[in-house]
């Protein structure tokens, strides 16, 4: 089966953020070269959708559905539906995960 890719709001403006940055401060190659990978991983999910591996923060919490893959720096954050990938989040490993997901648990983007 091959799943369509559904990406949030949240999702979206986080990508375009990270892409950005690195556009306005280290230049446009290296912007389009993240761009192209994480989209590139993103796709492969279509066809291999448990690929990523859980989210042991959530999972702690009792929040078993979600799964992440990590490219590079950045981790995107995804759920299984029926016939379709949940992109969630895309965010730089390097920040405060816990931070940024307990914040996502509250504004109920994380259920």
């Amino acid at each position: 089966m091959k799943y369509k890719i559904s990406w949030s709001k949240d999702a979206g403006e986080e990508l375009i953020e990270i892409i950005s940055w690195y556009k306005y401060n280290v230049g446009i190659n290296v912007a389009r070269k993240i761009s192209t990978k994480i989209n590139f991983q993103v796709k492969k999910l279509k066809d291999m959708p448990r690929i990523g591996r859980p989210v042991s923060l959530l999972k702690d919490m009792g929040i078993n559905e979600y799964l992440q893959i990590a490219i590079e720096h950045w981790i995107v954050y995804y759920k299984i539906g029926k016939d379709t990938i949940n992109i969630i989040s895309v965010i730089d490993g390097r920040r405060d995960l816990e931070e940024i997901l307990y914040k996502k648990i509250i504004d109920g983007k994380i259920q």
